[in-house]
């Protein structure tokens, strides 16, 4: 199986093209939707938070997360180590779903492929990129936050994409057709799909 990397930094697009990657029958691993699910049912992600933060950082059975993003979005030490924990659990979960799929190829979204050890497993890394000032026009408006906010968001994760480089790159400017660009992409990954 052919399993593709789909990163970008926060506001980048890359759901814009998980979504045309599921509308062309290739499914897509959600890795922040499935760490929201991990971080409240596994055992031993809750354990470690607990442990760390204090029983605080659960409230009736559930991820305190202003607390949580609180603490890892002002310290990167914190950060690391909350990754650290949930990040093993994840991959090993996508390794088990990938084993289930029935499709040529699947794809994992997750910002943090560079950062992880998922680069090792994955076929092809796809990065999407966006100009800076529609990132923090994005951010602002998905998740309703100050610019200030959405800065310290997209820098957060800046430094983890400066020195890496993606087998492909999809430019989601607005201007450039993302549809077409993931068309070509998927055709010299070897998606044989008729357009």
């Amino acid at each position: 199986m052919i399993k593709i990397g789909l990163t970008g930094i926060i506001g980048s697009g890359k759901s814009t093209v998980s979504k045309i990657f599921e509308t062309l029958q290739i499914p897509v691993y959600y890795s922040d939707l499935r760490a929201s699910e991990l971080i409240n049912t596994n055992q031993y992600i809750i354990d470690s938070l607990k442990n760390k933060y204090g029983k605080t950082i659960y409230i009736d059975g559930t991820l305190n997360k202003p607390l949580l993003s609180s603490i890892i979005f002002n310290d990167n030490d914190e950060r690391k180590f909350v990754n650290s924990v949930v990040h093993p659990i994840v991959i090993n979960d996508f390794i088990f779903w990938s084993q289930n799929q029935k499709a040529k190829i699947a794809a994992i979204e997750s910002a943090l492929i560079y950062e992880t050890s998922l680069k090792t497993i994955l076929t092809n890394i796809i990065e999407v990129r966006s100009p800076r000032k529609l990132l923090i026009e994005r951010i602002i408006k998905r998740d309703k936050i100050s610019k200030t906010e959405a800065l310290k968001k997209i820098n957060s994760q800046k430094a983890l994409f400066t020195n890496e480089k993606p087998d492909f790159v999809i430019i989601n400017d607005e201007k450039k057709s993302v549809i077409l660009q993931t068309q070509r992409i998927l055709t010299k990954i070897g998606h044989n799909e008729v357009w």
